[in-house]
């Protein structure tokens, strides 16, 4: 069994996709393309690929966006008038609309759940319409508010924003509701990674913030098999931090934080 378990934990990987088409370029370049300056030049975005693919690439970005917001005991937060929980965990295209489906950053919502029956908030604040230009007639706030029922949660302390596109949205139209209710400290719920750009666009809106990061995606990674083959989770990761990165340049110079 113990050879089995090693065999399949080396053997499968080059099953997989991505493994697959980067080892299959690499032997092109190599036996196929001649010249040096050719072998070079082919090898760039393959080697790019591959490092964007690795965790020890993936981990090094995302860590520097959630370093600074370490998780908080639920029981240790202070309360407030409200807990505002950001978009981006429902998927609202899905084949099958009857159905809730929650993303990887499900823990948003479900934190947010938490957060609530905790007395930690004496509202709901959901923020999210659709990110998806091409479809916009499906509102994530929507499948939030019934999810939330589901949950127990009151409808008369579920307020919802389903106009937002983006972060800076979120912000905006979230803080004419809680002008609106009169509610002027608000925990923000999101995932780690996009706590840095979300506090400080509610800080800059006037907003008092306390900020619960939830859905970390630092791991602990050592120098292992697993740590320098390709993986698609990885560079799902890398791709994450990037954005999020991108985002942070451009929403500083746009002045939104």
């Amino acid at each position: 069994m113990t050879t089995f378990f090693y065999l399949s934990k080396f053997l499968t990987v080059f099953l997989f996709p991505l493994p697959i088409c980067i080892l299959l370029a690499l032997f092109l370049i190599l036996f196929k393309i001649k010249g040096f300056r050719n072998k070079f030049l082919a090898s760039i975005p393959i080697g790019l690929l591959w490092l964007a693919s690795s965790f020890p690439i993936c981990q090094s970005l995302v860590s520097s966006l959630e370093k600074d917001f370490p998780p908080t005991p639920i029981s240790e937060m202070p309360k407030a008038d409200a807990i505002v929980v950001l978009g981006g965990m429902i998927n609202t295209v899905s084949q099958f609309p009857e159905r809730i489906e929650l993303t990887g950053s499900a823990d948003r919502l479900t934190d947010s759940i938490l957060l609530y029956k905790a007395g930690k908030g004496n509202y709901l604040l959901f923020t999210g319409g659709s990110g998806i230009i091409f479809e916009q007639e499906s509102k994530e706030a929507t499948f939030a508010k019934q999810f939330l029922l589901s949950f127990g949660i009151p409808e008369d302390k579920i307020l919802l924003e389903s106009e937002s596109r983006n972060t800076f949205e979120n912000g905006l139209y979230s803080k004419k509701i809680l002008d609106d209710k009169q509610l002027k400290r608000i925990i923000l719920v999101t995932s780690a990674f996009h706590m840095k750009r979300s506090v400080a666009i509610f800080k800059k809106l006037g907003i008092d913030v306390i900020p619960f990061p939830t859905d970390y995606r630092s791991l602990k990674t050592g120098m292992n098999w697993e740590t320098f083959v390709p993986s698609t989770g990885a560079l799902d990761t890398t791709t994450i931090s990037i954005k999020e990165w991108i985002g942070i340049f451009a929403y500083e110079w746009k002045g939104f934080m």
